[in-house]
Parts: C-alpha cells; structure tokens; sequence
C-alpha cells in the first residue's frame, strides 16, 4: 500500500503532463501556425542552397560532405527557432499563461510537456528536410539512414529542450523574436558542431563504427543530459 502513492502520483504526472502535450498538437493540428513556416523556409533554403553548389552534387571524403552536413543543420537550426518562438505564444496572446500555471502539475511536467510538442515539430520538418537534402543533392547512405536518425534524435532532444527553457525566458520580454535567437545560438554552438561532424562522416561513406569511436557521441549525450535536467529544474523560474 505504501507503494501505491508513489505511484499513482507518478501516472498522474504523465497522463497529465500528456494532455498538455495533446491540447498543444490539437491547436497546432487546426491552425498550422508555427509547422507550415517552418517548413516552408526548410524548403526554400533546401532549394536556395542547392542552386549554390556544382551540378551533380556527389558528396566524396573531402570537406563538400562537410558543407552539405553544415547546410542541414543550419536550416534545422533556424527553423527550430521559429517554432521555438510560439512554444508560449497561444497562451500568451489568450492570456492563458496564468491559468496553465495554476494547472495541478509540477513546473517539470509543463517543462516536459512544451518540449515534446517541440520535439514532434522538430521531427516532423526534418521528415521533410531529410529527404528533400537526399534528392537535391544526391546524398549516398546506403544503411547508414538508422544511423542519420540516431544522430537526429540526439541532437533534438538537446536542442529542444534548451530551446523550450530559453523560449519561456524570451516570453516574457517585448522583443521575444529577437532575444532568443541571441540568448540560444551561443549556448546550442556544440550540438550543432557535434551534429555537423557525426553527419558529415555518414554523408562521406563512413558507417557507424567510425561513428561510435568518435568523441562527438559523448558531446551530444552529456549536451543532452545538462539541457533536459537545467530545464526541468529552472523552468519554473523562467516561467515567473
């Protein structure tokens, strides 16, 4: 018995902390206000970029593999941003940002909460980036797409969540669009090295050996692990 309350209050946790994960896909699912620019900007990025470099593009061992890996994850990178800029924009334009607060979940599941959505929305443009680098510059994986996403999935959890954190803290001022980009791009510079060089290794031929031998793997997963605990745990101050 004594192990039930724990317990239960830990399933409360979750199921709450995704109710407020669902009501925000259902308001972003009705309105496409924050993913259809994101990808739009994705998309013509993807095609400026393309027209920027030799035709045939075939990626090789030498630093044109670097620059296509660079080209991705800075289109992910600013349209991240975009999206991270609403992460409270509909609760603070209806004036909902005291009323989630008042909402019977620690600070950490809204925490939680906003950067799953973020995540999802993450996901979702580079499932169209992703393929779209693939036609345009005729990248050659082979199997190393398990890989690719490995490397994807680490550098989202990282960058969302310092994103989410630093979002809340930009919400509270005038010029929210332009501070978070100044306060996030210095703080995000080692998950996107990290992410840049792991890519561009996969894009040369390299496979998930040469990968795993490599330093940058603890990068992102120490980067992961300091941003996912800092925004938990400061979140709520952000917020107030």
């Amino acid at each position: 018995m004594a192990e039930a309350g724990p317990a239960r209050a830990e399933a409360g946790f979750w199921a709450k902390t995704a109710a407020l994960v669902g009501k925000d896909l259902r308001l972003e699912a009705r309105g496409l206000e924050t993913l259809a620019p994101m990808v739009v900007f994705c998309v013509a990025v993807a095609l400026l970029l393309a027209f920027s470099l030799p035709d045939p593009v075939r990626p090789g061992r030498g630093a044109l593999a670097e620059v296509i890996a660079g080209f991705l994850w800075v289109t992910v990178l600013f349209a991240g941003l975009i999206g991270f800029a609403r992460t409270l924009e509909s609760e603070r334009r209806d004036g909902a940002l005291d009323s989630l607060l008042l909402a019977p979940l620690d600070r950490s599941g809204l925490f939680v909460a906003k950067a799953a959505a973020n995540l999802v929305g993450v996901a979702a443009v580079e499932a169209v980036l992703v393929p779209l680098f693939w036609l345009l510059f005729d990248l050659r994986l082979g199997a190393s797409w398990a890989a690719l996403a490995g490397v994807a999935l680490l550098v989202d959890v990282g960058f969302v969540a310092l994103g989410t954190l630093l979002s809340a803290l930009a919400a509270q001022t005038r010029s929210r669009e332009l501070l978070l980009p100044v306060l996030a791009l210095p703080a995000l510079v080692p998950v996107f090295v990290a992410a840049v060089e792991l890519s561009a290794d996969l894009f040369a031929g390299r496979g998930f050996d040469a990968l795993a031998a490599s330093g940058w793997f603890g990068v992102l997963l120490a980067f992961d692990v300091v941003a996912c605990a800092v925004g938990a745990l400061t979140f709520e101050y952000a917020l107030e």
